[in-house]
């Protein structure tokens, strides 16, 4: 699994630039057929099988009329070991994605859950915005264009990052402290108040 593992990274860092590009330019066209021209994705999925069996045949008969030793297909199987893999990998990740949502919720900083709540809610008015076509080709280009960023600009991001925190944890004390002060008088305003009426 980590040759797999080690292909995908390679991919989302363009090491292998000829294979991100290509996935990128698929999506692309894939995305322009369905958006802009129209087309459904059954339509495209049938037409992209036609091609490929199209292909295939005739190579296959190319290979028969030159006389060539047809190439052995029994080796295309997908094995179990992978499938494995996958599933183990699938499950891992909802485990983490159901222990995120539950630390989220029971988190003691409101910051963090407002944070999340906030950002769901963002996606969620995207959503509404975009079709899950396009969603899915957005998600494929930002997750094909941040890793390598993150990679050459990691440091600076971080820093921002660290002290956008601070002042936001400054900001959350600070108002934190003066709804504390107003609760307090507000207190001593009615205590004084329920004095003076006895």
């Amino acid at each position: 699994m980590n040759c797999i593992e080690d292909v995908v990274e390679d991919i989302y860092l363009w090491r292998r630039k000829k294979l991100a590009f290509s996935i990128l330019s698929l999506s692309t066209a894939t995305w322009a057929l369905l958006n802009i021209y129209g087309f459904s994705s059954v339509t495209i999925v049938s037409w992209t099988a036609i091609a490929i069996i199209s292909l295939f045949f005739l190579w296959g008969n190319l290979l028969r009329l030159l006389s060539k030793v047809e190439p052995d297909l029994s080796g295309l199987e997908v094995s179990e070991e992978f499938v494995v893999e996958t599933v183990r990998s699938f499950r891992k990740l909802m485990e983490e994605m159901v222990r995120w949502m539950f630390r989220v919720g029971a988190e003691n900083e409101w910051f963090v859950f407002a944070r999340t709540v906030l950002g769901l809610w963002v996606l969620s008015r995207i959503g509404n915005l975009l079709d899950f076509h396009t969603f899915l080709f957005i998600g494929l280009v930002i997750g094909l264009t941040l890793p390598k960023l993150w990679e050459r600009n990691g440091d600076r991001i971080q820093s921002l990052s660290t002290n956008l925190k601070e002042r936001s944890k400054g900001a959350y004390g600070n108002t934190r402290e003066k709804i504390l002060m107003m609760k307090n008088k507000l207190q001593h305003g009615t205590e004084e108040k329920v004095k003076k009426t006895q």
